[in-house]
C-alpha cells in the first residue's frame, strides 16, 4: 500500500519531477560525457585501428568501462513517465487519456533543441561533406541511423551520438500504440490487479525482440552500432519503464494492491543502490570482454552488458519512483545537490552537444578551413582530464543557453498553446480547482507561514501514514489465512488504509497547488493569494469513493465527497486512530504469543525426552494429548490471532495452563527416576 507522493526527492510523476529524478539523470549525462571523451582521450583502449592501443591509464579504464551502465536511465523513466497515465486509465477500467497533445509535447520538447544542434554542427563541421539535399534532409528526417545503408550507419561529425533522438521519438509514438494494442486484453480483468498483469504482457516481448535483435545483428556480422542504434535495440529498457508504469499504476489506482517490489523499494532503497552499484562493477570488470577496452567484441561481452544496462536502469530507477519510498541519505545527498539537478535538467542538450564540444576544441583550424576530420582521426590528442574539462564545461554552457532561451520558453508555449491540463481522463479528476474567491485572501506573509503549516502536516501525516503502513504489514494480519474477527478486523484496516491514502493524496495535491506560487522567482501575485485562501479555506478537496449502501444513500450521492483541508485532517485522524488501535492489539498479541509457544515448543521436546527415556506409556499418551492441543494453539494462532485480544489486553489462560500440564509431566517423570526414589527411601 503506497501513495502517490510529491515531495522533493521523493518519487514525483509528471512535471513536478523531484531533485533526484534530474539527478539520476545528471550522473547518467555525465557518464555518458566521460565514456565518450575516454574513448577519444585514449584513456580506454582501442581496437578500431587494427593493432590494439592499450588504455593509457589501466585503473581509470576500469571504472569508466563501468560507466555505460548509466544508459539505461535514459530510456527506463521516459518509458515510465509516458507509459504512466496511460497504464493507470487501464488498470482503473476508465478511458484512455487522448495522447495527441502528450505526444505533440514531448517532440516539441525533444526536437526544436535537436535541430538547433542540427543546424550548428551542419555548417561549422560538416559543410565540406554536403553532397546534396539528401545529405541534408536524413537527420532532418531523423533517419541518419538508417542511411546511407541500412546496415552500415555512418557518424556525421558533431552527432555521433545523436542516435538515441531517433529511437526515442519512434518509442514516443509506439508507446501509446503498445497500449492500445493491450487495452481490450486487460480490461476484461475483474480487478485493478488483474488488469494490471494482462498489462504487463508486452514486457517479455520487448525483451524477447531486444535479445533476438543482439543476436540477430552479430549472427549476421552486421556493424555493431545498430545493436544500439535502431529502435529495437533498446527495447528491453523500454519495457521494463512499461512494467514499472504499471506498478506505479496499480498502487495508485488500488494501493492495498501495491507491488512487493515496489514497497521493498521503499522501505530497503539502500538494497537497490547497492545492487545498482554491484551491476556497474560487473560491467567494470566487462565479462567475456575485455577490460579497458572501447567496445565489444565478442557476442557473450555484448549480451552482458546489454542486461547490465537494462538491470542499471531498473535498479537505480526503483528507489526513485516507488512511492513513499524515504531517500537514503548518502545517494539523496549527492541527487539533490544543485549542481547535479541542475545538469539533469539540461542533460538534454549536454547530450546533444559534448561531442560538438570536443570538435571545436580538438581542431579549431580545420573548422576555419571547412575540412574537418571524423572524431575518430582526432584519437589522443588531448588528455583525459583536459578533454573531460573542456567538454564538460562546454556541454553545460551550451546545454543551459538551449534550455533557457529555447527548450523552457517554447516548452511554455507549447503548453499554453495546447491548454495544459484542460483535457483529463473523467474517472481521474485531480484536485479540483476553485472557482469562487475565499471570504478572506491570505496576504503574502500570511499565506507563506500557513501554507508552510499546512506542508509540514502534509510531511508529518505522510511520515505517519508509512509508519501505519509498515507497523501493519509486520503484524501476524498480513500474508496468511484469516478466518473470523481477524478476517474482520484485517479486511476493514486495509479498506481503511487505501482511504487513507485517498484522502491523502487528494489533500497533498491541493497543498501542492496552494504552495506552488509561493516558489516561484517572481512571488504569489494577488490572483495567487485568491487561490490560495480558497485552496486551504474551501472544500477544494475532492475524493472518489464506491458510494454508501443503496439503502442509505441520498439520490444526489455519488460516491465523491468534497473536504475543506481541516475536515480532510480530521478524517485521516479518525481511520488513523483506528487502525493505529488494531495495529497495536495485534502487536500486543504477537509479542505476548509468540515467545510463549515457541517456549512451549521447546518444553514440550525437553519433556518428550523424558517421557521417551522413562518409556513410560501413560505418560507418552498425556503428553501427545498435550501435543495435539499446542497444534491447535498454533493453528488458532495462524489463523485469528485476534482472538486473543479480549476487553484490551491478551489473553493467556489456554497457554498457561498447557504450560503447567507439561510441568505436571515433567514431575511424574522425575518422581519415577530412580534419584527420587532414593531420595524418598
Amino acid at each position: 500500500m503506497t501513495r502517490d507522493v510529491r515531495r522533493s526527492g521523493r518519487a514525483g510523476t509528471g512535471g513536478d519531477r523531484s531533485p533526484a529524478i534530474f539527478g539520476i539523470r545528471g550522473l547518467a549525462a555525465l557518464a555518458l560525457l566521460t565514456v565518450h571523451v575516454a574513448m577519444f582521450s585514449g584513456l580506454l583502449g582501442t581496437k578500431a585501428f587494427g593493432t590494439p592501443r592499450p588504455p593509457s591509464n589501466w585503473l581509470g579504464a576500469f571504472f569508466v568501462s563501468g560507466l555505460p551502465s548509466f544508459i539505461g536511465v535514459f530510456f527506463v523513466l521516459p518509458a515510465l513517465f509516458l507509459y504512466l497515465p496511460l497504464a493507470k486509465a487501464i488498470i482503473a477500467g476508465t478511458e484512455r487519456p487522448p495522447q495527441g497533445r502528450n505526444v505533440v509535447r514531448r517532440l516539441m520538447r525533444l526536437l526544436p533543441a535537436y535541430y538547433a544542434m542540427y543546424l550548428v554542427v551542419l555548417v561549422l563541421l560538416n559543410r565540406d561533406a554536403v553532397d546534396g539535399l539528401w545529405y541534408v534532409l536524413r537527420p532532418i528526417l531523423l533517419l541518419q541511423i538508417y542511411s546511407p545503408t541500412p546496415f552500415a550507419p555512418n557518424f556525421i561529425n558533431g552527432m555521433e551520438v545523436s542516435w538515441t533522438v531517433p529511437s526515442m521519438v519512434q518509442w514516443y509514438l509506439a508507446l501509446p500504440l503498445i497500449a492500445a494494442a493491450t487495452h481490450r486484453f486487460a480490461a476484461r480483468g475483474a480487478t485493478p490487479v488483474s488488469r494490471a498483469r494482462r498489462l504487463l504482457l508486452p514486457v517479455p516481448v520487448l525483451i524477447g525482440v531486444g535479445v533476438g535483435w543482439l543476436f540477430l545483428v552479430k549472427g549476421n556480422g552486421w556493424d555493431n552500432r545498430m545493436v544500439f542504434w535502431w529502435p529495437q535495440g533498446f527495447a528491453p529498457t523500454i519495457g521494463i519503464g512499461i512494467a514499472l508504469a504499471v506498478l506505479l499504476a496499480l498502487s495508485k489506482v488500488s494501493p492495498a494492491d501495491t507491488p512487493r517490489l515496489l514497497r521493498a523499494a521503499a522501505t530497503r532503497p539502500h538494497l537497490f543502490w547497492f545492487g545498482a552499484l554491484l551491476v556497474y562493477l560487473v560491467n567494470c570488470a566487462r565479462p567475456f570482454s575485455v577490460i579497458g577496452m572501447d567496445a565489444i567484441y565478442s557476442t557473450s561481452g555484448l549480451f552482458m552488458t546489454y542486461v547490465m544496462v537494462a538491470l542499471f536502469g531498473l535498479l537505480a530507477s526503483l528507489p526513485l519512483i516507488s512511492p513513499g519510498a524515504a531517500p537514503y541519505r548518502p545517494v539523496h545527498a549527492v541527487l539533490t545537490a544543485r549542481p547535479i539537478v541542475h545538469l539533469g535538467r539540461v542533460s538534454y542538450g549536454v547530450y546533444l552537444w559534448h561531442f560538438a564540444v570536443m570538435h571545436f576544441y580538438l581542431q579549431p583550424g580545420n573548422i576555419l578551413s571547412g575540412e574537418v576530420r571524423p572524431i575518430r582521426e582526432l584519437y589522443g590528442q588531448a588528455g583525459f582530464w583536459e578533454l573531460e574539462l573542456v567538454t564538460l564545461g562546454g556541454a553545460v554552457l551550451l546545454a543551459s543557453l538551449s534550455y533557457y532561451l529555447l527548450e523552457q520558453p517554447l516548452a511554455a508555449r507549447v503548453d499554453r498553446f495546447l491548454g495544459r491540463g484542460t483535457t483529463r481522463p473523467r474517472a481521474l479528476p485531480r484536485a479540483p480547482l476553485v472557482a469562487t474567491p475565499a471570504a478572506v485572501v491570505l496576504s503574502g506573509d500570511e499565506a507563506a507561514t500557513t501554507v508552510a503549516t499546512v506542508v509540514a502536516d502534509r510531511d508529518a501525516i505522510q511520515a505517519n501514514l508509512v509508519d501505519l503502513e509498515r507497523g501493519f504489514e509486520r503484524q501476524p494480519l498480513v500474508g496468511t489465512e484469516l478466518t473470523g474477527g481477524s478476517r474482520q478486523s484485517r479486511d476493514r484496516a486495509r479498506a481503511d488504509l487505501a482511504r487513507l491514502w485517498e484522502i491523502f493524496n487528494a489533500y497533498s495535491a491541493v497543498v501542492d497547488e496552494a504552495a506552488r506560487p509561493l516558489v516561484a522567482d517572481r512571488g504569489p501575485t494577488a490572483a495567487d493569494l485568491d487561490r490560495i485562501s480558497a485552496l486551504l479555506s474551501q472544500a477544494s478537496i475532492l475524493v472518489e469513493g464506491p458510494p454508501p449502501p443503496l439503502a442509505q444513500r441520498h439520490i444526489t450521492e455519488d460516491g465523491r465527497v468534497r473536504l475543506t483541508v481541516a475536515a480532510a485532517v480530521e478524517q485521516m485522524n479518525e481511520l488513523f486512530h483506528r487502525t493505529a488501535k488494531l495495529v497495536a492489539a495485534a502487536q500486543a498479541v504477537r509479542t505476548t504469543v509468540v515467545p510463549r509457544l515457541e517456549q512451549l515448543d521447546a518444553d514440550l521436546v525437553s519433556a518428550g525426552r523424558l517421557v521417551a527415556d522413562q518409556g513410560d506409556e501413560s505418560l507418552a499418551a498425556t503428553l501427545a494429548g498435550v501435543r495435539d492441543d499446542l497444534r491447535r494453539l498454533h493453528d488458532t494462532f495462524r489463523t485469528d490471532p485476534l482472538a486473543r485480544w479480549q476487553d484490551g489486553e491478551v489473553s493467556t489462560a489456554d497457554l498457561d495452563e498447557l504450560r503447567d500440564r507439561i510441568a505436571a509431566v515433567r514431575d511424574r517423570v522425575r518422581a519415577h527416576t530412580p534419584e527420587a526414589q532414593d531420595a524418598s527411601s
